[in-house]
């Protein structure tokens, strides 16, 4: 949303989006505010990449920092004095819906081909970002450009969400839901997102995420009341309405190979698991730019 939906940012230029791909992330703007963990940072979370801060390769110079998407907890952090933030998002309507901070601040283009010069960010964080990115060649494209960006030394923080070791049955994510037992929208989206993925290259489709919710009963205000959820709480999951999007969900192995060996650049030092409820889902990796 977020990335946001995971994190919040969509980063990715593809292909000429279709329509109902492109009301995608203005949809998700309207809504922002309705979000919350795992799909937005916790002050759990924030705790990892403040705490993360001093350990640049030069900590008594501010930072010079990247937002990937426009997470505006990310922007609220106790930033130094002098710090040289900036963030990047592709969605117009995202920045102007959820970024807090100037718009000289931000800048609307691609994750994969950041406008900036080389070595010249020593601190880059992206809140549930990655898997908005195709596997593997978007997310690919995306470790080469940090590693051309930041400095070595420097600290890259993504927090991920990932998939368990043994995929859910989506029908029994249903059948949690239909018990009480998933709390929020925020989990249904994340567990039942993961439990339609069949593999990280193919992703899950938005609009499939929709349908599996509304074959479950066509009637929103029915289902709300069988699983003691507000009816505006749930009607969010019309943002994913035929959906064209995907999502491409990585497990950690699979991303410490993508930045750390194919196509590398960087060293894993840490792996920070918040204790909320899918926390163990929700990683985050704090890598450090060789050299």
């Amino acid at each position: 949303m977020s990335n946001l939906t995971g994190g919040a940012g969509d980063g990715h230029a593809a292909s000429p989006p279709s329509d109902r791909a492109a009301a995608h992330w203005p949809d998700v703007a309207r809504l922002w505010a309705r979000l919350g963990p795992p799909l937005r940072p916790s002050l759990e979370d924030l705790r990892f990449v403040s705490d993360a801060m001093p350990h640049r390769a030069r900590p008594t110079r501010p930072p010079r920092a990247l937002i990937l998407g426009v997470t505006p907890e990310l922007h609220d952090l106790r930033w130094p004095e002098g710090t040289d933030l900036l963030a990047i998002d592709h969605t117009r309507a995202m920045i102007d819906a959820v970024w807090p901070g100037p718009r000289t601040r931000v800048i609307c283009g691609d994750w994969t081909a950041i406008p900036l010069a080389d070595g010249s960010r020593d601190f880059v964080l992206c809140d549930g970002g990655l898997h908005l990115l195709p596997h593997p060649s978007g997310q690919e494209a995306l470790v080469r450009t940090l590693a051309r960006v930041i400095e070595p030394g420097g600290l890259c923080l993504f927090r991920l969400f990932v998939p368990p070791d043994r995929r859910e049955a989506p029908g029994r994510v249903l059948q949690d839901l239909l018990e009480r037992k998933v709390p929020t929208l925020n989990v249904l989206k994340l567990r039942l997102g993961m439990a339609l993925q069949r593999d990280s290259a193919g992703g899950v489709r938005l609009g499939d995420v929709w349908n599996a919710v509304h074959d479950l009963d066509g009637d929103l205000a029915r289902l709300a009341a069988r699983i003691g959820w507000d009816l505006d709480h749930l009607a969010a999951i019309d943002t994913y309405r035929g959906s064209p999007t995907r999502y491409h969900f990585i497990g950690v192995r699979e991303a410490e190979c993508l930045f750390c060996a194919d196509p590398g650049g960087f060293d894993l030092i840490a792996v920070r698991v918040p204790s909320y409820t899918l926390g163990e889902r929700c990683p985050t990796l704090v890598l450090r730019r060789s050299g």
